[in-house]
């Protein structure tokens, strides 16, 4: 009977403590909505069949990133006025990073308002938001791209850096 008492007694000491070591190590799960407006430069060459955005820098405001800039690059098959695109890129303030993935899909294109330049580019589609570093590691969630920029000529072998115009929005899942 005293053995019986004492495994009663010890399963319910540790039972607690065991069970309050594991709750100490749950991740806080936060949805945020965010909403950056950028504007910067966009840097193009231009190949027979494709178009390179070699290097996407901008500045503007961010929720949760404040003043903060953004950079990338991507590339679009170019069959008609309005073609798929991918890429990577990246939010940088408050410290902290957001890292993006820009979602190929017909949903996510790069569209000419005409077939020869001069013209306007307007840039839809979406963006994974594919984890962060300081306080947005581990981050994931979905933006929405609505952008623009002109181009000057879309000549295979010519290059050209244009200004560009960008919105990012939608919600972020942070963990902590």
């Amino acid at each position: 009977m005293a053995a019986l008492s004492l495994t009663g007694v010890a399963s319910g000491v540790l039972a607690p403590a065991a069970h309050a070591a594991s709750v100490a190590h749950v991740l806080k799960v936060t949805k945020v909505p965010f909403r950056g407006t950028y504007t910067g430069t966009i840097a193009m060459l231009w190949n027979a069949n494709s178009v390179s955005a070699t290097a996407v820098r901008g500045t503007g405001t961010g929720t949760l990133v404040g003043k903060s800039t953004v950079v990338g690059s991507g590339t679009a098959v170019t069959s008609s006025t309005c073609d798929p695109l991918s890429g990577t890129g990246s939010i940088t303030g408050s410290g902290s990073k957001l890292m993006l993935k820009v979602v190929s899909s017909s949903a996510t294109k790069a569209c000419a308002a005409a077939e020869s330049a001069p013209t306007t580019v307007t840039v839809t589609g979406v963006a994974k938001v594919t984890g962060g570093v300081g306080k947005y590691k581990g981050a994931s969630g979905t933006l929405k791209i609505n952008g623009s920029f002109q181009i000057q000529s879309n000549k295979a072998g010519s290059s050209e850096t244009d200004t560009f115009k960008a919105t990012l929005s939608g919600v972020i899942t942070i963990r902590k």
